[in-house]
């Protein structure tokens, strides 16, 4: 059986990218640590990378994907991860919302109404991303069976804007 999809595993791609310079992300205006980059991991899927560094060190990242509108809503799963390092200092929760901040601000000048969706699914072992989800997301998520793994999780979610 598959596991729940693992954002550290993207977190240490792009650790690597920008340590060897194939990356070049974007500072981000809301917040003086933060940084952002947008690409296309396959056809038709928006990807937007936020992440928080100090240099070339990643201290925490979130990554957004295009998800299924919900009430006719644009919808953004999102993971998130910290360097093994820098974890229990807050920065998980300090990445989600600077990043849903500035996703909020940038699609504000293309949205003809205000409001999005942020879901996470956080395998119910995964202790740590509920704490962190239930503080910026929501706080009475619903238990699912994730569906690409088949393994129980819990479902947040959250309009912003």
């Amino acid at each position: 059986m598959a596991a729940i999809a693992n954002p550290h595993i993207g977190f240490v791609s792009y650790q690597a990218a920008l340590r060897d310079g194939s990356i070049k992300p974007l500072r981000c205006y809301s917040h003086p640590d933060l940084y952002m980059m947008q690409d296309q991991p396959a056809t038709g899927v928006l990807r937007i990378t936020y992440a928080l560094h100090s240099g070339k060190v990643v201290k925490a990242y979130a990554v957004y994907i295009q998800a299924d509108p919900i009430e006719g809503k644009l919808c953004f799963g999102v993971g998130y991860a910290t360097a093994e390092n820098y974890r229990n200092r807050g920065l998980a929760t300090e990445i989600l919302q600077a990043s849903m901040e500035e996703l909020r601000l940038g699609l504000s000048r293309y949205m003809p109404e205000p409001g999005f969706y942020v879901e996470a699914i956080v395998g119910v072992d995964n202790q740590a991303s509920q704490r962190v989800a239930s503080r910026v997301l929501c706080d009475a998520p619903d238990a699912i069976d994730d569906s690409e793994s088949g393994l129980p999780a819990l479902h947040y979610i959250k309009l912003v804007g």
